[in-house]
């Protein structure tokens, strides 16, 4: 399959991207999750939806793989910042959400799109989430995966997912040692389903060869704290949407994908039974299903709407 790729100046930062898939299809935009390149997104998911002729594009983040790399002071460390979003206090940070929101608007300006279906995951649901809310002439449909409103509500991950996250620090020197962590975290947010070794042994060495940046990683941590909750605006999404979520998510507790489907007018739940806060290939066809049903179905029509 044939596939391009280059990189987009917005909002301050240049973004790496790559797409696939018939040129003149319907744009799905993958957004990813936190301290994750967008060499996470399963290649088999992607091959599937170009091979249904849409026009497939996934992304690096701001501070991950080949966007633009951040340097900002550090004003507080994560176990700080985590105390402070539970108490509602504010924080001093290099970006938000919203910047990254702005970050995804340009990137789909840029490649000549009005609108798209959006697939976000953990982080990068929420990206998609906001995005729906406050540019809603944007976006085709909402596709929110192993994410949540970022809301309070949701019970704290476990001890061994959180450590993945705020752990202590290891010292990486080769990539030998980086894919051995690599698979050790993968452990550690996987539910009962079983992951395929090599995929994530090719997924962790993809990365280290596209470039690291460990301080991006507390960067984009920082921006999921202080942009605290957003639940109660779900409720201004009206395009059509699906909440995926594995029910056995050590990280995003499935509370969080519940919030984000209660509060979504419309929005379909999807419990995947087994998988935890990773892509099984053995779940990839049930992923890509649940989109195909999403970015086919239309959108409701209000009675104003329908009155004009």
């Amino acid at each position: 399959m044939q596939i391009t790729s280059g990189k987009i100046e917005t909002n301050g930062v240049e973004l790496f991207y790559e797409a696939r898939g018939p040129e003149a299809g319907e744009p799905i935009l993958f957004v990813m999750g936190l301290s994750a390149q967008m060499v996470f997104w399963p290649e088999s998911l992607l091959n599937a939806l170009a091979e249904q002729g849409y026009r497939v594009i996934r992304f690096d983040n701001r501070d991950v793989g080949m966007s633009t790399h951040l340097k900002a002071p550090v004003t507080h460390g994560p176990v700080a910042a985590m105390v402070r979003f539970y108490l509602g206090l504010p924080l001093k940070v290099a970006y938000d959400l919203h910047d990254m929101v702005r970050d995804t608007i340009g990137l789909i300006d840029a490649l000549g799109y009005q609108r798209v279906h959006l697939v976000g995951a953990s982080m990068g649901g929420m990206i998609s989430q906001l995005m729906a809310i406050h540019y809603p002439d944007r976006v085709l449909s909402l596709t929110s995966i192993m994410s949540s409103p970022n809301s309070r509500l949701v019970p704290p991950p476990t001890r061994a997912a959180l450590q993945t996250l705020v752990g202590p620090k290891v010292r990486i020197e080769n990539i030998e040692q980086y894919i051995e962590m690599g698979k050790d975290m993968m452990r550690r947010l996987g539910g009962t389903l079983p992951q395929a070794e090599d995929i994530v042994e090719a997924m962790f060495r993809q990365s280290w060869g596209r470039g690291l940046h460990p301080r991006g990683i507390r960067q984009q941590f920082m921006a999921v704290m202080a942009t605290g909750s957003f639940r109660r605006d779900l409720r201004r999404i009206k395009a059509p949407a699906t909440v995926i979520h594995g029910a056995s998510d050590p990280l995003i507790r499935p509370t969080g994908g519940r919030l984000s489907a209660r509060n979504i007018p419309g929005a379909r739940w999807h419990s995947v039974k087994g998988m935890g806060h990773d892509f099984p290939e053995v779940a990839v066809q049930e992923i890509s299903e649940s989109i195909i049903e999403t970015v086919t179905r239309l959108p409701k029509v209000t009675e104003q709407e329908a009155a004009a």
